[in-house]
C-alpha cells in the first residue's frame, strides 16, 4: 500500500528521471521542465518543457494588455484613461510642457499621491525624480524656487559692472 502524502509530509522535489513534454512529444530531462507552483503542487513538475513553455508565452504576450494590468493594479487606472489624460495633456508632461518622456520605456509616468494613491497627472522622468527626491513636500520645493531666484539674482549682481 501507497503511503499517502499530507501537509506534514511534503512531497520532495523531483530532481532525477526524465519526462516527455505533452506538447513536442520529447522526452528530457526532468530539470527541463518547471516546477508547477501553487498551494496544491508546490514540489511537483509542468507538463511542457521550458523551451515549449517559453514559445507558448511569447505567442500570447500582448503588451498593451500587460501594459493596461499594470495600469489598473498599480494606480486603479486604465490603459484608455492614461491615453485620454496623455491627449489632455497635450502630449507633454503636465509640470514641465516636455514632449520627451524620458526613461527605460519612453512613456510619461503616472503621478499619484503616496498617501491617498490618487493619480494626479502624467510627468517626464525628470519632474518625476524631483518630485519624488523631495516627497512631495510643497514646503521644500518652495524653498528651492526661493533659492533659484535670490541666486539668480546675486548672479546677476556679481556679473553687473561696477558703477563710480
Amino acid at each position: 500500500m501507497h503511503e499517502r502524502y499530507t501537509n506534514e509530509m511534503s512531497r520532495p522535489i523531483q530532481t532525477t528521471g526524465t519526462r516527455i513534454c505533452t506538447t513536442c512529444g520529447v522526452e528530457k530531462d526532468i530539470t527541463e521542465f518547471y516546477l508547477r507552483g501553487g498551494k496544491r503542487s508546490p514540489k511537483s513538475r509542468k507538463s511542457k518543457c521550458k523551451k515549449c513553455e517559453i514559445i507558448r508565452l511569447a505567442a500570447s504576450y500582448d503588451p498593451s494588455k500587460s501594459r493596461n494590468n499594470d495600469l489598473k493594479r498599480l494606480y486603479g487606472i486604465t490603459l484608455n484613461d492614461y491615453n485620454q489624460m496623455l491627449t489632455e495633456q497635450n502630449d507633454r508632461c503636465v509640470i514641465c510642457k516636455t514632449t520627451e518622456p524620458g526613461g527605460k520605456h519612453g512613456k510619461f509616468m503616472v503621478d499619484h499621491c503616496h498617501d491617498t494613491g490618487k493619480v494626479r497627472g502624467l510627468l517626464c522622468k525628470r519632474c518625476n525624480i524631483a518630485l519624488g527626491e523631495v516627497g512631495d513636500n510643497i514646503q521644500t520645493l518652495q524653498s528651492m524656487v526661493e533659492y533659484l531666484a535670490t541666486a539668480k539674482t546675486s548672479e546677476v549682481a556679481l556679473l553687473a559692472p561696477s558703477i563710480g
